[in-house]
């Protein structure tokens, strides 16, 4: 038996420990990157709420019309707001958690993949694009992976 650095557990190689290898880097992945994405695009718009740093201006008029657009869309600022907090917070804690194999690590990607889904159901619903449609894919895989992760025995490994 070895010690898997990835999965965090000793495996001899097993067709399910490659599995839960995969999950466990794509989760990785996937909380690195829209982490990292989370925290600069938020704070790009918190810093330039008329988007200029993104070149988003031409959606102004499009954010105009969601919902409360009077209150919390006369720019970028809210959603950038909530992009950091909602998006780049949460994905940078799940990779750190992941990183350091934390007993919370899958419980944090869940609640990453929950939001996700919820921030590409709303620019579906107002926006539709193909990038929220492929982001909304994202966030369910990470979904079945964190729970697929969570209830396995070997998962639930503390720091």
């Amino acid at each position: 038996m070895r010690y898997n650095v990835l999965s965090g557990t000793s495996a001899c190689g097993s067709a399910e420990g490659g599995v839960h290898k995969a999950a466990r880097v794509f989760l990785i992945v996937v909380s690195v990157l829209n982490g990292l994405a989370g925290l600069v695009c938020g704070m790009l718009l918190i810093v330039r709420p008329d988007g200029a740093f993104m070149q988003m201006g031409a959606l102004l008029p499009v954010i105009g019309t969601f919902p409360f657009a009077n209150v919390f869309f006369r720019d970028f600022f809210a959603i950038g707001m909530v992009m950091l907090l909602a998006l780049g917070v949460p994905n940078a804690t799940a990779a750190v958690l992941l990183v350091r194999h934390h007993a919370a690590q899958y419980g944090v990607t869940l609640v990453s993949a929950i939001l996700l889904i919820g921030w590409c159901g709303f620019e579906l619903v107002y926006m539709y694009n193909l990038a929220a449609v492929a982001y909304l894919v994202v966030g369910v895989v990470s979904a079945f992976a964190s729970l697929w992760l969570m209830r396995r025995p070997s998962s639930a490994v503390s720091a």
